[in-house]
């Protein structure tokens, strides 16, 4: 990626974020509403204000009363549902079925079962096939817990989903594998180090040491140019390890994030600026070669949608609150 294309990105967010901001009520958290934008920038989709109202309306028109898609976190829905369904009114439905299914196969009812319901209907043909995921995750969830019980919470529900279609022989033990090793050296034990080791348990690999070793490059890459790696950044390190060596992609994602960070909208947001180009250039990287990554693109691509909405829900802790009583 280039300056001038990272420019036009950049400009084209920030007219987008400003239809954005038109467009919903007043009080939505602005880190919000900036990683409501990056999910149409990273798909390559064009915002329109008109066609976000019209499916926003209908989601809270058609959800229960206590419902969480009835505030403001109806809004990431919208965009999740927008970005990554041709005909978002017939996602919406079938996520509304899916999200039932996994309450009634154990999952509380909080916004990340939304977004676990979301990340169901993207990997799944219909509703067998959900079921026997469903109930697959479910028993994955509990030995989550058992494992890092302090951890692992409903934050964990989307990548469960995920994990459910992984060889179920040594997925906990490859998931074990990435968070012990990864911890031993520059990341943090905790709940962004798991996170990151369920992104790298999505790898069909065998050889866990190699990423490893990958993913400790992307940590020193950052690193050594100056940039301050926190907790938030390592799903992003995990999707970067995934796709592609630092020597890649790295000056394609500082490229996007420095030019993105020259906006005033991402004046006091900078490390949202760097997860937001980050996200953008690895979609592009798998659109661009996908022959490269053929299934696996999907598990990247489903990746990075449940990066975004979870990370909308932590932002949004009202949100997410009020979705924990909904239906």
């Amino acid at each position: 990626m280039d300056k001038e294309k990272a420019k036009q990105i950049a400009s084209r967010f920030a007219v987008d974020y400003k239809q954005l901001v038109k467009a919903v009520s007043w009080g939505v958290d602005k880190r919000q509403l900036l990683s409501i934008v990056a999910q149409y920038a990273a798909a390559g989709r064009t915002f329109s204000a008109k066609e976000f109202l019209q499916l926003s309306d209908h989601i809270k028109a058609n959800s229960g009363w206590l419902s969480g898609l009835k505030g403001s976190f109806n809004y990431s829905m919208t965009a999740l549902l927008s970005t990554g369904f041709d005909d978002p009114y017939s996602g919406f439905e079938k996520m509304q079925h899916s999200y039932q299914l996994l309450v009634d196969h154990g999952f509380r009812k909080t916004a990340f079962t939304y977004i676990a319901a979301i990340t169901l209907v993207s990997i799944t043909e219909d509703t067998e096939e959900r079921t026997r995921t469903a109930v697959q995750a479910k028993q994955i969830h509990k030995k989550m817990k058992k494992n890092h019980y302090f951890l692992t919470s409903q934050d964990d529900y989307p990548l469960s989903i995920l994990l459910a279609r992984q060889d179920q022989g040594e997925l906990i033990d490859k998931i074990e594998f990435y968070y012990s090793k990864l911890s031993e050296g520059p990341f943090w034990k905790g709940n962004d180090l798991q996170l990151l080791s369920h992104i790298l348990a999505q790898s069909n690999s065998n050889d866990w040491e190699s990423l490893v070793e990958r993913t400790f490059r992307w940590f020193e890459e950052f690193r050594s140019r100056g940039l301050k790696v926190k907790g938030l950044h390592y799903p992003l390190i995990g999707l970067l390890a995934l796709t592609a060596s630092p020597q890649e992609l790295i000056e394609e994602v500082l490229i996007l994030a420095e030019t993105l960070n020259q906006e005033k909208l991402f004046k006091w947001y900078r490390d949202i600026g760097l997860l937001i180009a980050g996200q953008i250039v690895v979609r592009e990287k798998i659109s661009e070669d996908q022959a490269a990554f053929t299934s696996f693109a999907v598990s990247i691509e489903a990746v990075l949608q449940a990066q975004q909405a979870a990370m909308i829900a932590v932002m949004s802790a009202g949100a997410a609150a009020a979705a924990s009583s909904g239906e």
